[in-house]
C-alpha cells in the first residue's frame, strides 16, 4: 500500500468518483451534512481516508468525495492506494463514536445523550435547516455548545425525572429555548417543576398542567409529534408566563427562535 497526504478539490473528487463501481449506496442526508461542515470551514483534518484497490477501485471515501463536490470545497485528506479490496468486509465495522463521546473528548468532561438531544431539538425543530441534512453534525454541536450549556444545565437541573412524554427531547429543547427569552426564571423553574409532576399547580399554573395531560396522553413516541409537541411547550410557556388560564393548547408559531433573536440573556 501507498498512502500520501493530498489537497483534494471538486475536479479531483470527480475524477475519484469515477472510480466508484462496487460501493454501498449514497446517503444524500449524510453528504449534504458533510457539505455543509466543509463549506463552513469545519472539515477536520485526521487519519481517515480515502481508498482505492490495486485496479483503482473506490473503496472507501464516497460520501467525504461527493460533499466536496457538492460545496465545491478543498479539503486535506490522506489517500492510499493497493488496498485490497477484501478488508471491505471491515471497514466502518467498529464502534461509531455518537456525538456525546465525541463532545466529551474533545472537552474533558462526561455530555450525556439526553444533553446532546436537547441541543439538537432546540436547533433542528425550529430553524430552518435544508431538509437534505436536519441533523446537527458534532462540528456544529460542538460550535454552540457554549452557547446553549447554561441554559440546559438549566432546565435537565430542573427536569431530572424520566418520565414518558414530559421530558422528551422535543420538549425539554423547546425549554432550553426559552430560557434565552423569558425574564422571570423563576417562573420558568415552577414550568418545569409542573410538567415534570414535582410541584404541584397553583390557580395561575394552568397552562403547565394541560401541557402535562397532553404530553402524558401521547406519549411524544411518534416522530411526526416531534414538531408539534415542541410548538405546543413553546406556546404552553407563554401562557404560563403570562399566567393565561387555557384549555387547549394550539401550536400555531414558533416563540422563541433559533438563531437568538432579541435574547434577554444569552449566558
Amino acid at each position: 500500500m501507498n498512502t500520501v497526504i493530498e489537497i483534494i478539490d471538486a475536479s479531483t473528487a470527480k475524477k475519484y468518483l469515477e472510480a466508484n463501481k462496487c460501493n454501498r449506496p449514497i446517503k444524500t442526508r449524510l453528504v449534504a451534512q458533510y457539505a455543509s461542515d466543509m463549506a463552513a470551514g469545519n472539515w477536520g483534518f485526521t487519519h481517515q481516508g480515502i481508498a482505492f484497490s490495486p485496479d483503482g477501485t473506490l473503496l472507501d471515501g464516497q460520501h467525504r468525495l461527493e460533499a466536496i463536490v457538492a460545496s465545491n470545497s478543498k479539503i486535506k485528506s490522506v489517500v492510499t492506494r493497493g488496498v485490497d479490496a477484501s478488508v471491505q468486509l471491515v471497514m466502518d465495522d467498529h464502534a461509531k463514536r455518537t456525538a456525546g463521546d465525541a463532545l466529551s473528548l474533545v472537552r474533558g468532561e462526561k455530555i450525556t445523550a439526553r444533553y446532546i438531544a436537547a441541543i439538537r431539538a432546540a436547533i433542528e425543530l425550529t430553524s430552518r435547516r435544508a431538509k437534505s441534512a436536519p441533523v446537527l453534525s458534532k462540528q456544529e454541536l460542538n460550535n454552540v455548545f457554549d452557547t446553549f450549556k447554561p441554559a440546559v444545565d438549566f432546565v435537565l437541573d430542573k427536569m431530572q425525572s424520566n418520565e414518558r412524554g414530559t421530558t422528551s427531547a422535543p420538549v425539554v429543547g423547546a425549554i432550553v429555548l426559552s430560557w434565552f427569552y423569558v425574564e422571570d426564571l423563576d417562573r420558568l423553574e415552577s414550568f418545569c417543576e409542573i410538567l415534570c409532576g414535582s410541584l404541584p399547580e397553583g390557580e395561575d399554573d394552568k397552562a403547565a398542567k394541560v401541557l402535562r395531560e397532553y404530553l402524558l396522553k401521547t406519549g411524544m413516541q411518534a416522530s411526526a409529534q416531534r414538531q408539534d409537541g415542541f410548538m405546543k411547550t413553546q406556546r404552553a410557556i407563554v401562557a404560563f408566563i403570562n399566567k393565561e388560564k387555557i384549555s387547549r393548547i394550539h401550536a400555531t408559531e414558533f416563540f422563541f427562535k433559533w438563531p437568538l433573536q432579541n435574547p434577554v440573556r444569552t449566558s
